[in-house]
């Protein structure tokens, strides 16, 4: 008996591990507690990133992103409450031939847990040398 429960609680551990790996809906980019202001994709170059200032709670977290319908759709399915970062300015590099393809033909677009899809706003901004940047970097993988 002992040794079924512990092969269950393996298996649903795994399981819940796993949830993250699919990508889905998420919360809003609208949701304060997240973002202090909606995501934006920046072009610098020919390099794009994902920028966001962390929202009231702080919690560190990397969106997803994937192609979907020829458009490059973004989703917040979770984070993680080891630090806080709230109102930092990041930058999350976009990459993938594919995907940078996507975004240019497509747009971009947000998923939230309603369904709904909110394009992002894109922008262009000159490329700054590294000591003149002010966003922090991560790596989305």
């Amino acid at each position: 008996m002992k040794r079924t429960s512990s092969i269950l609680f393996i298996v649903l551990l795994s399981l819940t591990g796993c949830v993250s790996y699919f990508f889905g809906p998420g919360f809003s980019s609208t949701d304060k507690n997240y973002f202090a202001e909606p995501p934006v994709i920046v072009k610098k170059g020919e390099q794009y990133v994902l920028r966001w200032n962390y929202g009231s709670i702080g919690h560190y977290y990397i969106p997803r992103y994937e192609v979907r319908e020829g458009a490059l759709w973004f989703s917040l399915q979770g984070t993680s409450s080891s630090f806080s970062l709230a109102g930092k300015e990041v930058e999350m590099l976009i990459k993938g031939q594919k995907k940078i393809a996507a975004l240019r033909t497509g747009g971009a677009l947000w998923w939230s847990r309603d369904g709904s899809l909110v394009p992002l706003i894109v922008k262009e901004e000159p490329i700054q040398s590294t000591t003149a940047q002010r966003a922090l970097r991560v790596d989305d993988r």
